[in-house]
This record gives structure tokens, C-alpha cells and sequence, in this order.
């Protein structure tokens, strides 16, 4: 039996996940820290009125990964995708969450409860809170719901269903999310479905799917994606307006969902951009361990070394850091690790299709 031929790389993608990151980063040391007192004081007030928008790099990180997950499990089976998955999602974040557990450890954050071992422990599972530990990054909580749409994907694989009924499903995953945050208000609902933000990984999926199959059909449920997508930061405001004190204006938050999904749209369809193919995946590969990293250590470095008139220097030296930390990871860790995991995978499939092969 023929494998179906893997779709080819973006590289455009790549550089807009890194963009995204940089955006997150600079929500959480531009604007968010001041207002919340992770920084023990220090802030960016400068930075803040565009910085409280860069919330948009999360919408973005959805959307391509609706995109790139679909991609992914394109002509493989159940098994591969999550190996995979796991392969590229574990070890980095046990390494980064350990690093991340060490920093507070050395200089705490006043805002922030000291790291212990139990939760650290925890996270060796990723989803800590699963066991009642709060996540040593502020930034995980996207991580969950990653990992829950990987989680679904392995069902639609694994039953067949993704291929086949990809419409029928989406479908139905919008409506339920539009009816659960309109009138259930199920907590439940809302984190296994991830019904508020399910409008960008839907349309990210359904764009692959249609650049595939360029049907009527296809290009009515990502128009439906994209509704749901746009709506998404008013359903979200209110929790921005619990945390910050204060909303932002109507007109800035229509605006949030099209310019994230026309991101992704231009950097899929728009010619390749003049880069070295490498370099690209090189940036692209610093994505996820920036993104992990990021966040409370930078309140750490702020809490304790930041002052009114150093900030910017420490704001420089913490990115370029952060960085050559990731860039370490990306290129160590990693390829290493993921290529023990994906080798470890092989004698357990061959079992388990014996086992199967057995009870048929």
C-alpha cells in the first residue's frame, strides 16, 4: 500500500510562529506585568497601549496549529500522530519546566508562589493541574488545550472519521461551542472542546483541508470557522476585563480575529519569503521552547535585578537569553530526544498490531 505523499513544509509559517512568540512575550513584559505586579513594580507603561493587543499571537498560535496539526496527521495513523505528538511536545517541556522551577527557586517572584517538588513532579505529565498543581508558567494553560485538540485528532484518526466526515465534525464542534458559551456556560464544555478559541484551530484545519479539496462544501465550513474565530475576542473580554481592571475598545477587538487569520491565510498562500530553507526551520524550532520559557522567568528577572532605569537593558539581555536558551534546546534536546521516543514507539506498535492481529 502506497503512503500518501507529505504535504511540503512552509517555510512562511515558521517565521510567523516565531513572530507570534515574540508577540506573547511582549503582552505578558510589555503590558501585563505591570498591571498584575509579576514584575514587582517594573513595567513598561511606553509599551503598553499596543503591547495590551498582543494577545493576538495566542489566536495566531491556534489557527497555525489547526493548520500544521492537520498537515501532520495527513496519511498516518493514530499511533504515529500521537508518538509523534508526544515525541515533540514531552521532553521539551519537561526540560524547560525544570528550568523554569530552578529560576524561581533561585530568585522567587514575589507574586508568585515558590516552586515545590510536588508540583514540579507534576508536570512530568504536562497537564499538572490534573493532579490539583497550579502550572509553573502562566503560559502553559495553551499547552492544555494543545494537547486536547491533539487528543481529538487521535480519536478522529483513530476511528476513521478525520478523513472522511472532517466537515460533519468541525461542524458540529462550532455549533456546540457557540451554543455552550452563548447559553451552557459548561466549564467542562468549555475546556474539552476549547469552545471558546475553537474557531482558530477549526479554521486552521479547515484550510488545509480546503487548499486540498478546493470544494464548495469545504470553503463554507472554514467560512463558518472563521465567524467563530472573529467572535472570540469579545467572548474573552470579559476575562481580560476581570484581570486588568479595564476592557479595550470595540473597534481593536473586531479587528483581532481577521488580522490573525489573514496572517495565517497570507504566510500559507503568499510565495515563500527570500529565506535560507534552514534558517527558517532553525527560527520556526525556537518557537516552542521561547514560548515555554518566557514568561515568570522573565517576571523573575525583573522582580529581581529590573529598575527604572535599567528595565530596557534587562528587557534586551532577557530576550537575547531566552534565545540562545532556546536555540539550545531546539537543537540538543530536541532532535534527541525525539528520535529516542519515535525509535521506543516502533517495538510497541508491532505489538500492538500483533495483539490486534490476534482478536481479529
Amino acid at each position: 500500500m502506497m503512503t500518501e505523499a507529505k504535504p511540503v513544509r512552509l517555510l512562511n509559517l515558521d517565521l510567523l510562529r516565531l513572530v507570534s512568540a515574540l508577540l506573547v512575550l511582549f503582552f505578558h513584559y510589555g503590558f501585563r506585568m505591570q498591571i498584575t505586579g509579576e514584575g514587582a513594580g517594573i513595567g513598561f507603561p511606553e509599551l503598553a497601549p499596543i503591547a495590551k493587543w498582543f494577545d493576538i499571537g495566542l489566536l495566531i498560535f491556534f489557527a497555525i496549529s489547526g493548520y500544521v496539526i492537520m498537515m501532520s496527521a495527513e496519511g498516518r495513523s493514530a499511533f504515529d500522530f500521537a508518538a509523534g505528538r508526544f515525541a515533540r511536545l514531552w521532553p521539551t517541556f519537561v526540560v524547560c519546566a525544570t528550568i523554569t522551577a530552578v529560576v524561581l527557586s533561585i530568585w522567587p517572584v514575589p507574586a508568585l508562589s515558590a516552586p515545590t517538588m510536588q508540583q514540579w513532579l507534576a508536570h512530568l505529565v504536562i497537564l499538572s493541574r490534573v493532579f490539583g498543581q497550579p502550572f509553573l508558567d502562566g503560559a502553559y494553560w495553551t499547552i492544555a488545550y494543545e494537547i486536547i485538540f491533539y487528543g481529538w485528532i487521535v480519536v478522529a484518526l483513530a476511528t476513521g472519521l478525520l478523513k472522511s466526515h472532517w466537515r460533519l465534525i468541525v461542524t458540529v464542534w462550532l455549533a456546540i461551542s457557540v451554543l455552550n458559551e452563548a447559553a451552557l456556560q459548561s466549564v467542562v464544555l468549555q475546556k474539552l472542546l476549547i469552545s471558546q478559541y475553537s474557531g482558530y484551530f477549526a479554521f486552521g484545519l479547515a484550510l488545509f483541508r480546503t487548499r486540498l479539496e478546493n470544494s464548495r462544501a469545504s470553503f463554507a465550513v472554514l467560512s463558518l470557522a472563521a465567524g467563530w474565530a472573529i467572535a472570540a475576542p469579545f467572548i474573552t473580554e470579559p476575562e481580560f476585563i476581570s484581570l486588568y481592571g479595564f476592557g479595550r475598545n470595540t473597534a481593536g477587538l473586531a479587528a483581532m480575529g481577521p488580522l490573525a487569520l489573514a496572517a495565517v491565510t497570507i504566510a500559507i498562500y503568499a510565495p515563500t519569503l527570500p529565506i535560507k530553507r534552514g534558517l527558517a526551520i532553525s527560527l520556526g524550532g525556537l518557537t516552542y521552547p521561547l514560548y515555554l520559557l518566557h514568561q515568570n522567568i522573565g517576571y523573575a528577572a525583573f522582580a529581581n535585578f529590573g529598575t527604572s532605569d535599567n528595565r530596557f537593558a534587562i528587557l534586551a539581555l532577557l530576550i537575547g537569553g531566552l534565545l540562545a536558551v532556546a536555540m539550545i534546546i531546539a537543537r540538543t534536546v530536541e532532535p534527541a530526544a525525539r528520535r529516542a521516543i519515535i525509535g521506543l514507539s516502533k517495538p510497541v506498535q508491532a505489538s500492538l498490531t500483533r495483539l490486534r492481529a490476534r482478536f481479529a
